[in-house]
């Protein structure tokens, strides 16, 4: 049933749902944008025009696909652009972590972390730091990208457009929840918000993360981690796509939740509640891809 109404929405012309999802989530955000603009004069508001370009494109694309729809590569870059879209908006949702004016609740999440774990977890990784323990917990984090489009790529090779479609919008859940809680939780970070933990020493994959961290990162974002809420979802479909995929997701995307601790990128709580809403993104998920299968027809 998933698959016939996957296969009718592209020869119909249709956007699919996560697609959907991204428009209103890059709508929804501009407007805050616009909104803060004027009445606090953000600076970012040279975003809205790439904005307004993005969602026009997104807009297209069904026609493009379409047009491509023969040929399968073709046809999983132009069903698969919505990924590089939630990365446009986390840039998008940086511009707005301080929306509302709210102080830093760093303080409050390391306080949770001392009433959840009976440790601050921060400071327990920072005393395991080595140079090796650090490079292999930077190519950690830095392979969840690679991985994420990878993910995406076997679904589709497997379990078909419906595979990709249902792992998309599930990540699309999970990232939604996230921005909008960075925008109500504030919080720096723990790279920020301690001093001296930042993991030292490192080769290549280290000066790799430098690079991210200075071109790619943003104050804010903390809570939840949006990159455990995906991680999350990777798990789950990791298995819907056999278990070679799972077998190269799994053992990874662990030592990735680590990595998120370990290079101070996160609070354990931050970790938790990244899981819980990826967790809870899943029969989400289903439930309104049902839904709309079932208003379809």
């Amino acid at each position: 049933m998933a698959a016939k109404f996957i296969a009718d929405q592209t020869k119909g012309g249709g956007l699919f749902p996560a697609e959907r999802l991204f428009v209103l989530s890059a709508s929804f955000f501009s407007l805050l944008l616009l909104v803060d603009y004027l009445l606090r004069e953000n600076r970012e508001i040279f975003l809205l025009p790439v904005s307004l370009a993005i969602i026009l494109l997104f807009l297209y694309i069904p026609r493009i696909r379409q047009r491509f729809g023969k040929k399968p590569g073709w046809l999983f870059i132009f069903s698969a652009l919505t990924l590089p879209g939630y990365a446009y908006l986390y840039m998008l949702t940086g511009t707005l972590v301080q929306f509302l004016r709210r102080p830093w609740q760093d303080e409050l999440l390391s306080r949770l972390d001392l009433a959840i774990f009976g440790f601050n977890p921060n400071l327990a990784l920072s005393r395991l730091q080595t140079t090796w323990l650090t490079e292999l917990m930077m190519f950690a984090y830095l392979v969840y990208l690679p991985l994420l489009v990878w993910l995406a790529y076997m679904l589709f090779r497997i379990r078909g457009q419906a595979g990709l479609q249902s792992y998309v919008f599930t990540l699309g859940l999970a990232y939604l929840a996230c921005f909008l809680l960075f925008i109500l939780v504030p919080a720096s970070s723990p790279r920020f918000y301690f001093e001296g933990l930042v993991p030292q020493g490192g080769l290549i994959f280290r000066r790799l993360m430098d690079l991210v961290e200075t071109s790619a990162q943003y104050r804010g974002g903390s809570f939840p981690s949006a990159h455990c809420a995906a991680g999350t979802v990777m798990l789950y479909f990791s298995l819907k796509a056999g278990k070679k995929v799972a077998m190269v997701i799994i053992p990874l995307i662990v030592l990735f939740f680590v990595s998120t601790v370990y290079g101070q990128y996160h609070y354990g709580v931050d970790l938790l509640a990244g899981v819980i809403i990826g967790v809870v993104a899943i029969p989400f998920s289903k439930k309104a891809l049902r839904g709309q299968l079932t208003g379809s027809g």
